[in-house]
């Protein structure tokens, strides 16, 4: 296997079994390899609650049943080794370094408030660039928009965080 599939998905719950199976379900059909599960809404509960046959590693920072909460899935097809975590106490991202296909690798999957937060981003981004030399892939929902003249408009139009000014000053977008 030279290539990954990466899957992001803010599923809004997977506490009850049923939940979960229509999850994974779409995992197979999707053909994922690394998946980033973002409102997982679980509890301080055991990791093994969010495997399957597929995907029997599972890394998660929880939160609480109601809100919040983050995962990475990865396939049984997939030869790794984690050398170190990073799970947030609120439930809001997780980072691994890995090695994966002879490659040095940070994942992370972030869930951003739903409300302007620029200390977030701040502090995610600063954990982020501990780990700088290393390839870093993000997936998740980061909660804002940010042009909001092409993105669904929802939340956060305007966004003063500093993920939205880092990504645009990086990307040569001007917002408005």
């Amino acid at each position: 296997m030279s290539t990954l599939r990466f899957v992001t998905w803010n599923v809004r719950g997977a506490g009850s079994r049923e939940k979960r199976l229509k999850i994974f379900n779409r995992l197979s059909d999707l053909q994922a390899d690394i998946v980033f599960l973002q409102e997982t809404h679980m509890s301080k509960t055991p990791t093994y609650t969010l495997t399957s046959p597929q995907f029997p590693h599972a890394y998660s920072a929880c939160y609480n049943s109601k809100q919040r909460g983050v995962a990475i899935l990865i396939n049984r097809r997939i030869h790794f080794s984690i050398s170190n975590n990073i799970t947030d106490p609120e439930g809001r991202f997780i980072i691994l370094n890995l090695s994966i296909l002879n490659m040095h690798l940070c994942i992370a999957n972030i869930y951003g408030p739903n409300v302007d937060d620029p200390s977030f981003f701040h502090n995610i981004f600063t954990a982020l660039s501990d780990h700088s030399d290393t390839k870093l892939i993000i997936g998740g929902d980061f909660n804002l928009v940010l042009h909001p003249k092409i993105d669904s408009p929802r939340t956060n139009i305007g966004s003063k965080s500093f993920f939205t000014k880092t990504y645009t000053r990086q990307r040569g977008i001007t917002l408005n």
